[in-house]
């Protein structure tokens, strides 16, 4: 009798597996179980097949596998119980998946999404997710069996059940055992009756060829596909009842002709020559594009019997395709700005508006350039929701806010194997996800110049290829790039491809700093007093000042600066309300102290200290030097006293690997205390 062997992370999650397959595979093979935390014995196991629990354990497992047993990953699915509490949802809803673990929840939105779940927009959470802060009033979540992460702010929570094993590892396994194709059938049809399964390889199951039509049939009962059997000399033997929803003509009129009679643009001599499946063909049928794809029917000694064809029209492939894009797309990815959120009454903002409306209709690429602060992806999100593509998907991708590794990986994505820790299947990268809209390079400066080839293709060619693939993927997505830097210098420098340079340069729209349009400061002052609630006003002597200010940080420092009055003012928002540093700017002996208590000089001297070294000053970075200098002030409040100092002037909080900045006030401030 042949031995498996179960191999999981936790002792529990071995056992619970281990008991499961014991009663799918009784008296047809020994099943033990092994676990890796925790456990010192050496896994030397000599048997016919090692299942892991995940693809984490994979490579770690195939080090220890020193028998070198074949070994795959356990595929999991959903109870039909806990899958139709999803589906008795009948309205549209925004939903929490919660999971002790990110990729988890991960992998069961996909899973869901592929079983059929359209109504529902299912959103991967954990305590470590991108979308831990803000949950937008979603008060509903998600999980699937014992999870120790929900968070406090949900009201409802709809348990599915611990994951089960799918209809496809459970055909691996017994296609591994050499079951015969008669009891893997008994076997799998039996157990299809408890979960949940979406269309599969159903070849794994039918090697015996001895009842072709009873194993067509089977085929039938398992796809929405069109399909069509034929002998190997090309006369039909099945058509099933897809295929007369799609090809217009009945199974009678079919049955017992060739193939070539009936469908001449669908040949089988490729297979019956080279022996081998042929897929993704693109064939046209009366003036329909459909995708073809053929396998080969094998007996037990391994002969050519018959050939099954599998058809699905372009168009439905590619509007579901689309669909499930559209789900996976991560939040946050969509326009919300207009041109007619861009405020302004100035001449130069007037201007630039009918500009960018006329870019919006061109498929060109934009390069906005302008001081950090001046509303760069403001215009180009209000582009994108001019331009044809405004339903599609909006893109922004910081270019300085991750390593050149991790950019490359998250622009252009990567095929499963393509580096350790590469996700099973592969990964979309964002070019693909923008597809048929818009991906916005925010301050694209700062790319990594041996990235900028990359993208200089993409530009020229119109194509991407993922890290360690082979196939070249045509893209159709509008590019709008912006910085605060000085490209051509950049490209003088060496520091900047001057190819690439021309290559986005193609619609410049170059933004001016907020001081020279100061006309339009009591507009934006209002607008922003309107999104703290509107209960405050500013006097006219106040407008001056600000009026009177250079303003170097531009619109984000003018609405930083708006807050901090709001929300730090009394009743009334006093001239006394204004930070100091504009309150007394362009005085002749302006005033330098900002009455900073001991923990917001101390945070501010650790950015400067930072800065000068060249390092990026970040709340973590700061929380560590601070703790190693013998003062504990927590992350949260490191982050709160930032705000403060931003609303100061004193420092510029930035994204991504530039962090906290310190201004030219926060250096006159700490120079002053020292005097």
């Amino acid at each position: 009798m042949k031995r498996i062997m179960v191999v999981a992370l936790y002792k529990g999650i071995s056992e619970y597996y281990c008991e499961y397959l014991k009663g799918i595979f009784e008296g047809l093979a020994e099943i033990e179980n092994y676990y890796i935390e925790n456990n010192s014995q050496e896994l030397n196991f000599d048997g016919d097949l090692i299942v892991t629990s995940s693809n984490i354990l994979y490579e770690h497992v195939k080090r220890l596998n020193r028998h070198q047993v074949e070994t795959i990953v356990m595929r999991r699915t959903f109870t039909k119980e806990g899958f139709e509490k999803l589906k008795r949802i009948d309205k549209e809803r925004e939903i929490f998946f919660v999971s002790n673990f990110h990729e988890i929840a991960v992998e069961c939105v996909s899973k869901l999404y592929e079983l059929g779940i359209k109504n529902l927009k299912l959103i991967p959470y954990n305590t470590y997710s991108p979308y831990d802060e803000g949950p937008s009033g979603i008060k509903t979540a998600v999980i699937a069996g014992k999870t120790e992460r929900i968070p406090a702010f949900i009201k409802e929570i709809i348990d599915i059940g611990d994951r089960i094993i799918d209809l496809s590892t459970i055909a691996d396994i017994g296609a591994i055992l050499g079951l015969s194709s008669r009891k893997l059938y008994q076997i799998l049809d039996a157990y299809k009756k408890e979960i949940v399964y979406a269309d599969y390889g159903i070849s794994q199951m039918l090697s015996d060829s001895s009842d072709i039509k009873k194993q067509l049939r089977t085929i039938l009962h398992f796809t929405n596909d069109s399909i069509i059997a034929t002998d190997l000399t090309g006369y039909i033997t099945e058509y099933n009842g897809a295929s007369e929803r799609n090809f217009g003509i009945k199974k009678k009129a079919v049955l017992g002709k060739n193939i070539s009679e009936i469908f001449p643009e669908i040949h089988i001599q490729d297979i019956i020559e080279r022996k081998e499946a042929v897929t993704n063909e693109l064939v046209t049928i009366r003036h329909i594009t459909y995708v073809i794809n053929k396998y080969g029917i094998y007996s037990d000694e391994g002969l050519l019997v018959g050939i099954v064809i599998f058809g699905q029209k372009y168009m439905e492939l590619e509007n579901e395709r689309n669909q499930l894009k559209s789900k996976l797309i991560p939040r946050g990815h969509v326009a919300k700005y207009t041109m007619e959120s861009i405020l302004g009454d100035s001449k130069v903002i007037q201007d630039l508006k009918k500009v960018a409306a006329k870019m919006a209709g061109s498929a060109s690429t934009v390069l906005i350039t302008g001081e950090s602060g001046t509303g760069k992806e403001v215009f180009a999100q209000a582009i994108h929701n001019g331009s044809s593509r405004a339903k599609e998907a909006f893109i922004a991708v910081n270019c300085s806010a991750l390593a050149a590794s991790l950019l490359e990986s998250e622009l252009f994505g990567y095929e499963e194997g393509a580096f350790t820790g590469a996700k099973k299947g592969g990964k979309l990268g964002l070019f693909e996800i923008a597809e048929k809209g818009t991906i916005f390079l925010d301050e694209i400066g700062e790319m990594p110049y041996e990235l900028q080839a990359k993208l200089l293709r993409v530009l020229m060619e119109r194509e991407v290829m993922r890290i360690g693939g082979v196939n070249v993927i045509k893209v159709d997505v509008r590019v709008i790039a912006a910085t605060n830097k000085n490209l051509l210098q950049l490209a003088c420098e060496g520091l900047f491809r001057e190819d690439l340079y021309y290559r986005i340069n193609v619609l410049p729209l170059p933004l001016p700093p907020l001081r020279e349009r100061k006309e339009d400061i009591p507009l934006l002052v209002e607008a922003f007093l309107q999104d703290f609630g509107g209960e405050k006003q500013l006097t006219p002597k106040i407008l001056k000042v600000l009026k009177a200010y250079s303003w170097p940080g531009n619109i984000r420092e003018l609405h930083n600066c708006i807050e901090y009055m709001y929300q730090l003012s009394d009743e009334k928002i006093m001239l006394k309300d204004v930070p100091e540093h504009i309150r007394d700017f362009g005085a002749v002996n302006p005033r330098i102290d900002f009455s900073l208590d001991k923990r917001k000089e101390t945070v501010l001297a650790a950015v400067a200290k930072f800065n000068s070294d060249g390092q990026p000053a970040g709340r973590k970075n700061l929380h560590d030097n601070l703790l190693t200098n013998g003062c504990k002030i927590a992350e949260q409040d490191i982050r709160f006293i930032l705000k403060n100092l931003e609303g100061m002037g004193l420092v510029e909080v930035n994204k991504g690997r530039r962090g906290t900045e310190i201004t030219a006030a926060g250096l006159q401030y700490l120079k002053h205390r020292r005097l």
